[in-house]
Order: structure tokens, then C-alpha cells, then sequence
């Protein structure tokens, strides 16, 4: 749903990977337009969700926050969580920042939805490391705010899906490795109902493409990915953990060696992975044999021994 956009980018210039305002609406939205863009997409999907209403998940995105006031009007969240509500389907999401999970706007979602709707929150919790969270990202949420909206939530029986970005600003593929599975496992530990890893891609306009530019920073080898993915699933195999694969395997997205056969194979086994929570899909890649994981474990090594992590945006 197109809105104004991310208040946060607006007030800070929001966080260093981000570029979603630069999709959002130059004027004012109002609750007329949000009601109307969500009519026409429920008019287009209408006889697919009227059939099998049961089986139908309703995902309301809007690149920001769906709980906040000034990018949804609360007349329209209302109106959209009602007619949610009729449709008797199964499932809704949607995503926000923590500081918009309140005892207020859970308590309007429960009393519009009711309790036979399962109703899911994505935040942008990033990295549980706050060091990395506000510094190499700007996301400006304290650890203590993520774990109230996550308690907040359970009190409301309102799962909350927790984003993960793989490789942030300013640290090395070691740490970024060590972090993203440092923060799922703590994620869920706190109460998250599902884990979804988003490997860093290089966005226009955005101060990760200014350094990738100037050759000083690289997204994640797909071979950390897997790695990851691994370590975290084969730790919680009842939960579900999911990884984006947009970007892959380009220069600005997750990517090894350009030019290696290996990229297409291993972005093919993360889908699958993703869909079927088999495990196997990645063990089947991470135990293959390629000449650019030697290249990946020396980068490692190399990195270790520099002060400013180094990026080589290709080879």
C-alpha cells in the first residue's frame, strides 16, 4: 500500500540500508486513498479469497508502519481490520515499528479482528546487538522497546516476526555471521514466532550505496547465508525461519564469485529451504564443493586483520 512513508526516515534520515521513502508519496495520503487501494486489491483477488477463505493470508505492507497514525489514518485501520474481520480468512500481517506496538493499537487490532483471525507483526528488529542496531544501521530503537512490543504482543496472543539483517554497515562477514545467529536464537528465546533473515542488498541512494561505491563494503557471501540459515535452524528445528533471496546473486545483492555456477544453485536451495523448512535443501549446498568457498573463508581471514572491514564488490 503506497503511503507518506517511514516517519523515521523523515525525522533521521532513517537507517543506512534503506531506501523504501524513495517509493513513497511526495504528498499527503489520505484515508479515502488507503480505503481505495485496498478495495481495488480485494476486488482483484476477490473470488481467490471468497472461495478458500481458510487457507488465505492477507498481507498489508506498507514499507513503514501500519500501526502508525500518520502514514495510516485510524479511521482507515479500522476500516481495513473490519473487513478483514467478514472475510473470515486465516491469517494477517503486517509490519511496524516497535514504538507503534502499544497497548492501545493491540487492543483496537484484537477487538476488530477477533480471535478466530491469526494476526502476525513484522518489526525490523535488525540485530539484537543495540551497538549495531542504532550505530551501523540508525535504525534508533533501544533492545528495551523490542522487548516490550514482543511482550506487549504475546499478552495479546499476536505473534511478532522478527527481520534480521545479514551484514550490516561497518563490521566484518565474520561478525556479520556471528550476529545474525546470535540474534535469532535470542529472538526466539524472547518469544519471536518466526525469524526472517534479509541478506543485505545495496539500495539506491542510501549511505551503503555510497560505500559500496567506494569499494568499502561488500554484501554477505551466500556461503554465510547458508551457514547461518544452518546453525539457526538445526538449533530451533520447530520454528520457522525464513530468508529473503531478492538480490541474489548480483552485485548490490548476496552474492560469491560473480561468474561462479554455484550463486544460481545456492539461491535455488534457500527458496526451497524457506518453503519447505527442510533443512537438507542447505545442507546439500553448504557440503558442496566450489573453488570460491576457499575464496570466502580466506576474505574472512583477511578482514580479521584489518581495522576497516574491506569490500570488493565482485571478485
Amino acid at each position: 500500500m503506497r503511503t507518506v512513508g517511514c516517519r523515521w526516515a523523515y525525522e533521521s534520515g532513517g537507517c543506512t540500508m534503506c531506501s523504501y521513502l524513495m517509493d513513497s508519496s511526495p504528498l499527503n495520503i489520505t484515508s479515502e486513498n488507503i480505503i481505495n487501494q485496498f478495495d481495488h486489491v480485494l476486488q482483484k483477488y476477490g473470488n481467490e479469497i471468497y472461495n478458500n477463505p481458510k487457507n488465505i493470508s492477507i498481507k498489508l505492507f506498507t514499507s513503514g508502519s501500519f500501526l502508525d497514525e500518520g502514514e495510516i489514518p485510524r479511521d482507515a485501520r479500522r476500516y481495513i481490520l473490519k473487513k478483514i474481520k467478514e472475510l473470515g480468512i486465516k491469517e494477517v500481517a503486517i509490519e511496524s515499528r516497535p514504538e507503534y506496538i502499544t497497548e492501545n493499537n493491540l487492543e483496537e487490532i484484537v477487538n476488530y479482528l477477533g480471535d478466530r483471525v491469526n494476526m502476525e507483526i513484522g518489526v525490523g528488529i535488525e540485530s539484537l546487538n543495540e551497538e549495531i542496531r542504532n550505530t551501523s544501521i540508525n535504525k534508533g530503537i533501544s533492545t528495551e522497546e523490542i522487548i516490550n512490543a514482543i511482550n506487549l504482543s504475546k499478552k495479546y496472543s499476536i505473534n511478532i516476526k522478527a527481520y534480521l539483517l545479514i551484514k550490516p554497515l561497518f563490521i566484518t562477514e565474520g561478525d556479520a555471521i556471528e550476529d545474525a545467529i546470535y540474534s535469532a536464537n535470542k529472538c526466539i528465546e524472547l518469544g519471536c514466532s518466526r525469524i526472517s533473515f534479509c541478506p543485505a542488498t545495496v539500495h539506491k541512494g542510501t549511505l551503503m550505496e555510497v560505500l559500496w561505491k567506494k569499494n568499502q563494503y561488500r554484501p554477505p557471501y551466500l556461503w554465510s547465508i547458508l551457514k547461518i540459515l544452518h546453525h539457526v535452524k538445526t538449533k530451533n528445528p520447530q520454528k520457522i525461519i525464513m530468508c529473503d533471496t531478492s538480490g541474489i546473486p548480483t552485485a548490490r545483492g548476496a552474492h560469491n564469485k560473480l561468474d561462479c555456477h554455484c550463486n544460481w544453485k545456492i539461491k535455488e536451495a534457500i527458496t526451497n529451504f524457506t518453503i519447505t523448512q527442510d533443512i537438507s535443501h542447505i545442507e546439500e549446498v553448504l557440503n558442496m564443493g566450489c573453488p570460491c568457498k576457499k575464496q570466502w573463508k580466506e576474505f574472512i581471514k583477511f578482514e580479521r586483520k584489518n581495522i576497516v572491514p574491506l569490500g570488493d564488490n565482485d571478485h
